[in-house]
């Protein structure tokens, strides 16, 4: 079997505090909101891939918290067009005062990425593909 595909549509995440991740996703790294269902859900465009933010549920243990050790997500990697907006990146998120490693070399694939964690610690990657 071979799913005919011509990308991925669209990435969901279950967060804690929807409020708290629309401010952290649409105000701090400027995706802008295409889509919101007051308490429900909060859809984001990630430079063309939509980003599904749901608020916790009554299923949703009160001190479950993402582990990128866990069976599932380990990361987001956001691609971007070159090493050198990574240079950018770094101060946007160093101005807002979000923690993040620097530039750092992807020794298994070869590119550069900097490494940090939303609200609710999921992990995301900027990620500079090496120059072909």
């Amino acid at each position: 079997m071979e799913i005919q595909t011509t990308g991925l549509h669209h990435l969901a995440l279950r967060v804690r505090d929807l409020g708290r991740a629309k401010q952290f996703y649409s105000g701090t790294l400027g995706f802008p909101v295409v889509l919101e269902k007051a308490g429900m859900v909060v859809i984001v465009n990630a430079g063309g891939t939509f980003i599904g933010l749901r608020g916790d549920d009554a299923q949703t243990e009160a001190t479950d918290r993402f582990n990128p050790y866990r069976v599932g997500l380990d990361h987001v990697a956001l691609a971007l067009p070159d090493a050198a907006a990574l240079d950018a990146v770094r101060r946007q998120l160093d101005a807002a005062g979000i923690q993040n490693n620097g530039v750092e070399d992807d020794a298994v694939l070869g590119g550069k990425y900097i490494s940090f964690y939303d609200p609710d610690g999921i992990a995301w990657e900027p990620y500079a593909s090496p120059a072909s």
